[in-house]
């Protein structure tokens, strides 16, 4: 089987702009006629990349009505429904600008901050991520926003204010090298600044569009924990995965051994039984569990030593000058 070729950068167009409508988009013949005129304003050559995750009736029928006789636009199709990050990354993946843009699928920021953006690409910046500022919409979406960033800024130590603004701007590069999937393109600037790249925030008027009430269900703030854990350990146990599964096998194993130690004690010098101490069972219970666990981060390990591609890092090209 071949592999397959990923489109090279091309000197006719300078930005890619990516947009992956959900099933709440709102109308996006309207967002993209916003964000239209600013790149017209800005005078660059650019392309428009729509991607749908499967069927999507009221997308594909919006973007029907678009009337463009400037920049050329895509609508790409998954075969199945896959995720909004899957999504984004088939669309990078395809990308033939020099700067990728993504936008939202609705009126969220003020489209005109795009002009900050691209700037703060040429300056050297490989991200620039943008936040609403100041926010208007209701209290509940602020609180659940700040507890949100709370969590992220306490586990990764990194101050993003709007990881869910999805006004961003990334050099063709990074937004390659990111490998989204699953629900990663909720935190695309952790990500890349896990990589290595230079991550910029900058904000940006919130649209008036934006400042409904948001109230998800209990299982959605359950599933944002778990992507925030599982973010949290590919950025720091992925190739160290002993120190993650070994750390929690020792306590289980310390706690059983305590356990087991005491009950012992009690039979061998106090003459207490065993036959009716359920602790026993906890005991021995809490050993093999550590073992384990540690088991798992052993193996893990040593899938990645017989990995081939164990010590090859992300290489981030700064300059290279041929003589």
């Amino acid at each position: 089987m071949s592999e397959r070729t990923e489109p090279a950068p091309t000197g006719d167009i300078e930005i890619s702009v990516v947009c992956a409508p959900e099933r709440w988009a709102g109308d996006l013949a309207a967002v993209h006629r916003e964000f239209r005129e600013q790149l017209l304003r800005t005078g660059r050559r650019a392309e428009f990349l729509y991607v749908l995750n499967g069927p999507r009736q009221r997308a594909e029928e919006s973007l029907s009505r678009l009337k463009e006789d400037h920049f050329e636009v895509r609508v790409l199709r998954l075969a199945r429904g896959f995720d909004e990050a899957a999504a984004l990354q088939h669309a990078f993946d395809r990308a033939r600008g020099r700067y990728v843009l993504t936008i939202p699928d609705r009126f969220q920021i003020d489209p005109a901050v795009i002009v900050e953006v691209l700037a703060g690409l040429d300056n050297g910046d490989e991200v620039v991520v943008t936040r609403r500022e100041p926010r208007r919409d209701a209290l509940f979406n602020r609180l659940q926003s700040k507890i949100f960033h709370a969590f992220v800024r306490r586990i990764y130590g990194q101050r993003f204010h709007d990881l869910t603004c999805d006004l961003r701007g990334l050099t063709l590069e990074a937004a390659r090298k990111l490998q989204l999937y699953g629900d990663l393109h909720r935190f695309i600037p952790v990500l890349a600044a896990s990589k290595g790249f230079r991550v910029a925030e900058i904000p940006g008027e919130q649209r008036p569009e934006d400042r409904k009430l948001r109230l998800f269900g209990p299982g959605v703030y359950a599933r944002r924990l778990l992507d925030i854990l599982h973010l949290y350990f590919l950025t720091r146990f992925t190739r160290k995965p002993l120190r993650f599964f070994g750390l929690i096998g020792m306590v289980f194993g310390i706690i059983g051994v305590a356990i087991s130690a005491a009950l012992a004690y009690g039979k061998l010098f106090l003459g207490t039984g065993l036959a009716d101490r359920p602790l026993l069972i906890l005991g021995v219970l809490l050993i093999v569990l550590g073992v384990q666990i540690t088991s798992i981060g052993l193996l893990g390990e040593i899938i990645i030593f017989l990995s081939p591609r164990r010590d090859a890092p992300e290489i981030i090209e700064v300059r290279d000058d041929e003589s």
